[in-house]
């Protein structure tokens, strides 16, 4: 389960755009083994998509209504008008009853007029509405004057703050803990209850929803850069001036049924700041949409309905509750649903929406601590992240199968698989250092440090994969360790055709089995082999076309300066993959190697170490 993050912190990057042409990777390389070692993400709708900005909220510094002043915040640009040009906004709509599309009507109305007379406007010291004036229900009004108005949305909040909810909208609140202990409360917007008549106005509504959800999750994204803050701060304090334990140790919980409890180590989430990235719903239905992954899930579990028919079922992680229903659908007799994010209040509406309030239960909470009334026979989680282990998912998952997996269950998915490669694309090298070079006409070289370290995930062309592929770590889920999930593994990497190489890729292939026996190194993911096998499953690799790429895109270790290799060359080397000590959802990733030339020559060797935030 990946949020939608890359570098930035599941901080937000857009999706890329995909390279030219995507053909089919050698897949049938995929599976050399390499040795290794455990060490136990029409016209009428002009001005709506402009108002809407790809990359995010841009809203700017909200403007008064009648003239050109602008202010910092949207209280005091009402409390201007009100004092300068003699409107109460907030009043008057209170007290005329304004409803939310009237009061669109007027701010839009106001402006328009400030627009075509700017001199008369600026001069209005008193301005009366007595709440039956035509524009108040003509829909041209409902188009914003002004692109990322911010009063648009930001009204109805300083309504309810001045007038304590008299209005039919309300808010949610989301509890934040600070390190320190303290608790820091968001406001967030439901917008339940405002129904739209027309469609303009469910279109606004729409573009305002989606507005705040991304004010929103800037919000916590500044919450967790504080919380990083602090934390970073009380290390420095805990390292030089006190004789404390380690502040990063991890948590631990008990299994329920064990009369000396026994310690499980969990990944540590004190301010909830991961399960608070999965609150909203674009993160979710960015998952959704992507087909390979969504449709491999639902492929194995409708597929294989006589072995979920009668059996009860649990889901890891269920977010929007798309897994616990295909598994209600495929004839499961109970379904427990956890999740301990916000999000489970709307899994929990789009369950009775379908009708499957008796067949699934939901949860909220830690897996790690919540208490279930029985075993399970099947587990479901859909738990990756960007090169399959950041944000440790599986830790939890893998605990859940300890304490609730009855004996002879089974795990879905059941395996994975992370791969390894290589590519000629020097297009990330060119993005991450050599834009420094010549920005605008200035050097700006102090601006690449540490830049490289980052690991990057975006989407490799198929054709700029130059080595062999080999497998650096295999999970069989039913019986691997959370120790193991930190590894160390050798690999060879051999050289296609004469060539460079700019970056190594990393990339994860998913199977998902009846009995949840080991899948052998020899089988591949390609649609066939999983037919004759009875797998389900699916690549996360460089593929053909846009339909076959998933979310998790692929994770490239770029090199400072492209290696120049022959055929039959090879690049010979050791992985090694850690938890980070600070934030155990992130990790610390090390690449060890030497160049092996047919030709002999000059000893090239290297030591580079990457991080995924």
């Amino acid at each position: 389960m990946s949020r939608i993050l890359q570098g930035a912190t599941a901080g937000s990057s857009s999706d890329a755009a995909a390279f030219n042409a995507r053909r089919q990777s050698t897949i049938s390389q995929a599976y050399t083994q390499s040795e290794y070692s455990e060490s136990e993400f029409g016209d009428q709708d002009n001005g709506w998509d402009d108002w809407e900005d790809e990359d995010g909220m841009a809203a700017a510094d909200p403007k008064c209504l009648f003239c050109a002043e602008i202010f910092p915040s949207a209280r005091e640009v009402f409390d201007h008008c009100t004092k300068t040009h003699g409107f109460d906004f907030l009043r008057s709509r209170q007290q005329l009853q304004l409803d939310f599309y009237q009061s669109i009507r007027l701010i839009n109305y106001l402006r328009k007029q400030a627009q075509d007379k700017p001199a008369e406007s600026e001069q209005t010291t008193s301005f009366v509405l007595e709440g039956k004036e035509a524009f108040l229900a003509d829909d041209q009004y409902l188009r914003p004057v002004i692109e990322d108005d911010s009063l648009l949305f930001a009204f109805e909040d300083l309504e309810i703050e001045d007038h304590h909810g008299d209005n039919s909208h309300h808010q949610e609140e989301t509890e934040i803990l600070m390190p320190q202990g303290d608790a820091k409360r968001m406001h967030r917007s439901s917008w339940e209850g405002i129904e739209a008549t027309t469609e303009l106005e469910a279109k606004l509504l729409k573009q305002l929803q989606q507005a705040e959800e991304r004010l929103f999750a800037v919000e916590v994204q500044l919450q967790n850069t504080e919380q990083q803050f602090q934390e970073y701060r009380a290390r420095v304090k805990a390292s030089f001036f006190d004789t404390l334990e380690d502040s990063t140790a991890r948590s631990t919980v008990s299994h329920v049924d064990d009369d000396e409890p026994s310690k499980v180590v969990v990944p540590q989430d004190e301010g909830n700041y991961y399960f608070n990235s999965y609150a909203h719903s674009d993160i979710h239905q960015q998952m959704l949409n992507d087909r390979v992954r969504t449709e491999g899930y639902r492929d194995f579990i409708y597929e294989n309905k006589d072995i979920f028919k009668g059996k009860t079922v649990l889901d890891v992680g269920c977010g929007t509750g798309i897994l616990s229903m295909f598994a209600a659908r495929a004839g499961a007799a109970k379904v427990l649903s956890v999740d301990n994010s916000d999000i489970i209040e709307k899994a929990r509406k789009n369950i009775v929406e379908n009708g499957f309030q008796d067949v699934i239960t939901l949860y909220r909470g830690k897996i790690e601590e919540i208490k279930l009334p029985c075993k399970v026979d099947i587990i479901i989680s859909e738990w990756m992240g960007y090169f399959l282990l950041y944000e440790a998912m599986l830790d939890s998952v893998l605990v859940a199968r300890d304490r609730f997996l009855a004996p002879g269950g089974i795990l879905a998915p059941s395996q994975t698989r992370i791969l390894f490669t290589a590519t000629n694309d020097e297009s990330f090298l060119n993005d991450s250092i050599d834009y420094w070079n010549d920005v605008y006409g200035f050097k700006m070289s102090t601006m690449k440090e540490n830049v490289l370290r980052e690991a990057v995930v975006d989407f490799v062309s198929p054709e700029s994969i130059v080595t062999n592929t080999v497998t650096i770590k295999d999970l069989p889920h039913q019986t691997i360790t959370v120790a193991g999930l930190d590894f160390v593994s050798d690999f060879e990497l051999e050289m296609k055709h004469d060539d460079h190489v700019s970056a190594f890729v990393g990339y994860f292939d998913t199977w998902f089995t009846r009995d949840g026996k080991d899948v052998g190194l020899d089988v591949g993911i390609e649609k066939e082999e999983l037919k004759k096998h009875r797998l389900n499953g699916f690549t996360t690799g460089p593929v053909y076309t846009r339909s076959e790429e998933t979310h998790w895109k692929q994770t490239m270790f770029v090199l400072e300066r492209p290696i120049e290799l022959k055929k039959g060359d090879k690049i010979k080397g050791t992985f090694y993959c850690d938890k980070n000590h600070m934030n155990p959802r992130a990790l610390d990733l090390r690449i060890v190697y030497e160049v092996v030339r047919l030709a002999g020559g000059e000893e090239e060797k290297a030591d580079l170490v990457f991080f995924l935030r």
